[in-house]
């Protein structure tokens, strides 16, 4: 029995020989298709009492009015048309399969229709921000890398579990108990058996995105587990489970969780279209070009980009990718502002560092409205803080210093005024004028 199949309520089709090589024949294009298409078989089977072999076995009229009539019975259930084309999908494919061939043209109204998702919304970054804090270490770390990588689920893990994203895949180093990024923004590369379309492609991890991969893979460290080029990026929470790869359904599992501890009602894949929608804006603004964001997505783009991105690219282009990608995810993708620098605040900052390093403390600070001092009041505070390191008290100039310590004093810029007795002298700063 395939894997994954066994606990399908549908697997006892494939012990029909033809079902079977039908089956793995789809598996060799997809995995998941070939699942699904079974399972669309056996609710045939189990709703109109039909097996795909007795289905074949129709003479062609009559093959041709039994999807007929399941159209008509699906509507009359109030399926919607997108699933019940790809009911019929599965039944054709089969059939072709089988040498019977459905001839006459199949129409089904609302096929494309998106009836259960077609008003879902991506979220804003405020929105993405509310779902980053309700998640968990690792949660976090793999809704931000959908979101600001726009990677699939199934590139985290695939529908078995038996690959998906590895550390060997990331510009990332263990040192220790610790995450070094080599570059950031952080290049993810994905691997021709990861990619859909076949083709290897690569995308960025903005650093919002690494910090929670880091936190995340930093804490498996530290629970002991060894991470090697091989380990995955995500992997379940299971100890058992621990440096296993995860399967794509509980990757959706693992994003929903805090989307809906957020309050939103989406599924985890509304996180991708957040890459795809924020991007597009970055597109209008003309930071990127839209070959970039199509690749960056692993999505077949024009010929242009068949025969220049896809074919590989020269360093100083995917510097350029990664600078345009960088200055993107700063104005659309992440959540987290860093402050901005106004000019009073950079007065404010060079005033306090300049009081600091002549000698104030951070407590004398506190009493001194920094940001608002005048040229003058910010002079004068300066030298009152070099003439009390010269033990001076107020605004004089002169001081009484031992007769023995003259000598040092004026070498060390004072001006001698008079002996005040044999013991002392008096001296004074040197003068401006």
């Amino acid at each position: 029995m395939p894997k994954g199949v066994a606990t399908s309520e549908y697997s006892y089709l494939l012990k029909d020989e033809d079902v079977k090589r039908w089956y793995d024949n789809v598996s060799r294009g997809s995995i998941i298709t070939a699942h699904t298409w079974l399972r669309r078989l056996g609710l045939i089977h189990k709703k109109f009492n039909k097996t795909p072999k007795q289905i074949a076995s129709m003479p062609s009229r009559d093959r041709s009015n039994f999807l007929f009539d399941v159209i008509t019975q699906l509507e009359e259930d109030g399926i919607s048309g997108s699933y019940i084309a790809n009911i019929i999908k599965a039944l054709k494919n089969w059939l072709e399969f089988s040498g019977k061939p459905v001839q006459q043209k199949i129409k089904i109204h609302g096929r494309n229709d998106l009836v259960k998702f077609g008003d879902e919304k991506p979220p804003n970054p405020e929105e993405l921000g509310r779902i980053f804090n309700a998640a968990d270490l690792r949660a976090r770390a793999a809704a931000a890398v959908v979101a600001f990588s726009g990677l699939r689920l199934g590139i985290l893990g695939d529908y078995l579990g038996t690959d998906g994203l590895r550390l060997k895949d990331i510009e990332a180093t263990i040192n220790g108990n610790s995450i070094e990024f080599e570059n950031m923004p952080m290049m993810i590369t994905v691997r021709k058996s990861l990619s859909k379309t076949g083709n290897q492609f690569f995308t960025f991890l903005c650093e919002e995105g690494c910090s929670y991969l880091k936190q995340y893979l930093e804490w498996r460290l530290r629970s002991k587990e060894r991470l090697g080029p091989n380990s995955p990026v995500i992997t379940p929470l299971q100890k058992r489970l621990a440096g296993e790869h995860i399967r794509t359904i509980n990757i959706g599992d693992l994003i929903r969780k805090p989307i809906r501890a957020a309050g939103f009602q989406w599924r985890p894949y509304v996180l991708r279209r957040y890459f795809d929608t924020r991007l597009m804006m970055a597109e209008s603004d003309g930071l990127i070009i839209k070959d970039w964001r199509v690749f960056w997505m692993g999505h077949h783009g024009d010929m242009e980009a068949v025969y220049t991105v896809n074919k590989g690219l020269p360093k100083d282009a995917v510097e350029k990718m990664r600078d345009s990608y960088a200055k993107s995810a700063e104005k659309y993708l992440i959540t987290t502002r860093k402050e901005g620098m106004t000019e009073e605040k950079i007065v404010e900052t060079m005033n306090r560092q300049f009081l600091i390093m002549s000698g104030y403390s951070e407590e004398e600070l506190k009493d001194i409205d920094v940001g608002e001092l005048t040229p003058q009041q910010f002079q004068d505070l300066i030298q009152k803080k070099s003439m009390q390191s010269l033990g001076l008290n107020g605004s004089g100039t002169q001081k009484v210093v031992p007769m023995d310590s003259v000598r040092q004093f004026i070498q060390d810029g004072w001006e001698f005024v008079s002996q005040l007795n044999g013991a002392e002298a008096i001296i004074r700063l040197p003068s401006t004028k």
